[in-house]
């Protein structure tokens, strides 16, 4: 995708789940405290998570300092966990 990989960035421990690039790190942090902040309706047979409630994201975001442009990469992991909560209740 054309983007340069500082390969010492790069972890290769066996016991992860899964590999976070540290330039990453801060947004995956964000996002993991930001789970308890879904709008959520609860539907007759169903919960329609709708995305974030962003006025409790800012203040998750605020209280732990994350940088401002955290908030875009948000932005983007809600858009794909909104499609994999979308597809798990259809």
């Amino acid at each position: 995708m054309g983007a340069a990989v500082d390969p010492s960035l790069v972890t290769d421990e066996a016991s992860e789940a899964f590999k976070v690039f540290a330039l990453n790190w801060d947004s995956v942090t964000a996002f993991l405290a930001c789970e308890t902040q879904w709008r959520v309706i609860a539907g007759s047979s169903a919960l329609i998570w709708t995305g974030f409630d962003y006025s409790s994201v800012d203040v998750v975001l605020r209280r732990f300092d994350f940088a401002p442009a955290i908030f875009a990469d948000l932005q983007v992991m809600e858009l794909a966990a909104l499609a994999v909560f979308a597809g798990a209740s259809a």
